[in-house]
């Protein structure tokens, strides 16, 4: 009961009688991490060739982080809300690198394959059964991961988009006023006042080429005529 007691959270979190025998294979396959990340990508690679094939996800590095992440969580004495903000992040990261979140039931029979190959005389029929109850445990830290970095994202991408509507629309009112204060009291075109954020104005419509209208005409003509002090003053 007390040893029970003394095991780090994350592991009470998952079946008891489990850990044993995951940190038992855990311990065996970091010995020689490189060839645990290469098994698994061939395996990965082999039940889903498209994903090899396409730069988007990185597979390398995808097999790379969830190795390292299976085996660190198998084997810390962390606590559970560690580890699960620790895979969240790898959730989120490969979301953010591209990984379909729809494949990682393959990513499960994949890794079942890894380590019955890595294993050899100490596989048995429950350490397969062991291996694919810890990646269903940590399954949905992954995807509460991609979930917060594509909320997050879509997010950031709404405020983009409202902060160049709100600067686009800050250009035509200053292109509009240019135009205003370029006209004298007869109407005609004369030098534009010195308040104006001629540089700014300018950049930002030049962001819509199908719509040049009088007032970014001015800007331009005003500009020109600022980079060249020999042009006479009408």
């Amino acid at each position: 009961m007390a040893e029970a007691a003394e095991r780090p959270q994350a592991q009470q979190a998952f079946d008891v009688g489990s850990w044993p025998a995951i940190r038992q294979s855990a311990a065996q396959l970091s010995r020689n991490r490189e060839v645990f990340v290469r098994q698994l990508h061939y395996d990965i690679t082999s039940l889903v060739p498209e994903l090899a094939s396409t730069q988007a996800p990185d597979m390398w590095a995808f097999c790379e982080r969830m190795a390292q992440s299976l085996l660190w969580v198998a084997l810390t004495d962390q606590p559970l809300g560690v580890v699960a903000d620790a895979l969240r992040r790898v959730g989120g990261q490969n979301w953010a690198d591209g990984f379909p979140d729809t494949q990682y039931p393959t990513i499960a029979h994949a890794l079942v394959q890894t380590v019955h190959y890595l294993s050899g005389s100490d596989w048995s029929a429950s350490t397969g059964s062991v291996w694919i109850g810890y990646f269903m445990w940590i399954k949905p830290h992954l995807l509460a991961g991609a979930q917060q970095a594509a909320a997050q994202f879509a997010a950031a991408q709404q405020e983009a988009e409202r902060q160049a509507a709100a600067d686009r629309a800050f250009a035509e009112q200053e292109a509009a006023r240019v135009a205003e204060l370029s006209r004298d009291s007869r109407g005609h075109h004369t030098n534009v006042v010195s308040d104006v954020n001629i540089e700014q104005v300018a950049s930002l419509l030049d962001e819509d080429d199908e719509d040049t209208g009088y007032g970014h005409l001015m800007v331009s003509m005003t500009r020109n005529q600022r980079r060249d002090p020999r042009r006479p003053t009408p």
